[in-house]
């Protein structure tokens, strides 16, 4: 029987999906995986262009404006805005039966307000901790104690 758990290892800049984990077993493994990965942006390169200046509503002075969000968490946003519709995709591919979520805590927040309810089902477990370069073999272990304590 081919072994159809995922494991998500996730931050604001990058994903990985670990394809095909045995949690029951502990032995060594070699799953697939799949490294998302965008460049991550400063705040000084996303507002490279200034917001402008506004007229004072009473008298003649200018004022500059100012960013109403930070340019950098949207950005960490919009990825795991990604990451969760990439997991739907696979989800509507049938290519997982259950899934581990082991994510920085701003980003696993994120997915939590992202992820569509079946999606949400196919999870068994989540990590609130940055497991993206941990080597795979202690990714597993996590996830492995994290699903059976």
């Amino acid at each position: 029987m081919q072994n159809r758990t995922w494991i998500l290892a996730a931050d604001g800049n990058t994903a990985r999906f670990v394809k095909g984990v045995n949690l029951r077993k502990d032995e060594r493994q070699h799953p697939e995986e799949e490294v998302i990965h965008t460049d991550p942006k400063r705040a000084q390169d996303i507002m490279a262009d200034k917001p402008g200046r506004s007229h004072s509503s009473v008298g003649h002075g200018r004022s500059a404006m100012e960013y109403s969000s930070d340019p950098v968490r949207e950005e960490k946003h919009r990825f795991a805005a990604d990451v969760a519709s990439r997991l739907e995709g696979y989800l509507n591919d049938n290519a997982f039966d259950s899934l581990v979520i082991c994510a920085a805590p701003r980003t696993l927040g994120d997915l939590r307000k992202l992820l569509s309810a079946s999606v949400k089902q196919k999870t068994v477990a989540e990590i609130d901790r940055n497991c993206v370069t941990v080597p795979i073999e202690q990714l597993i272990a996590t996830a492995r104690s994290a699903v059976y304590p």
